[in-house]
């Protein structure tokens, strides 16, 4: 009686350790990316505008050009995992060196390096469709004393060519939960 209660005993903490350690990878589950859209636009619906003050302080809007990004990301794994994700999860782009280089070649900074400190950059998600979109500024539309401008449109051609080299990183609560090729949008190893 006693070997029968104990191998049960044990087959019910083995079987309670599988459940434990099943769910916590579940909760892991990341996204796959299925489409990206970039472009360089000034559209201030996309991108927004930025108050500035002028030579007499008056606050005036400034339309930026921004180099804009646009993700569709798909659930990988049960729903009931990603009800928060709306605000917890953030995305970061690593450029390429060639994409690196092409920011500092257009506009004499890396605008994918939070510090620069030239020009603003976001990341959000979008409603529950899981659009993730992104914009780096690259100059405004009007001659002004805080934002330099844009530069030529030829310019920033060259950069909008060469913006899917690089990787999205997705992070939940500060921790890498995926990473993806943003020409082939293929899912990558760190």
């Amino acid at each position: 009686m006693k070997k029968l209660m104990v191998g049960t005993l044990s087959a019910f903490f083995a079987m309670s350790l599988v459940a434990c350690s099943n769910s916590a990878s579940k909760e892991e589950d990341g996204y796959s990316i299925q489409k990206v859209k970039v472009k360089i636009t000034d559209d201030s619906n996309l991108i927004g505008k930025i108050d500035i003050e002028d030579d007499k302080g008056k606050m005036v809007d400034v339309k930026p050009k921004a180099l804009y990004y646009e993700f569709k990301m798909k659930q990988q794994g049960q729903r009931k995992f990603y009800q928060n994700d709306k605000d917890e999860i953030e995305a970061e782009i690593i450029p390429n060196e060639d994409l690196k280089k092409a920011s500092i070649n257009t506009v004499d900074v890396n605008v994918f390096d939070e510090g620069h400190g030239q020009f603003g950059t976001g990341m959000g998600i979008e409603d529950f469709n899981y659009m993730k979109k992104g914009k780096y500024d690259l100059g405004a539309t009007v001659k002004n004393k805080e934002m330099p401008l844009a530069p030529s449109d030829q310019k920033l051609k060259k950069l909008q060519q060469v913006a899917r080299h690089g990787k999205l990183v997705i992070t939940r609560n500060n921790k890498e939960i995926g990473r993806y090729d943003l020409e082939t949008l293929e899912s990558v190893k760190k």
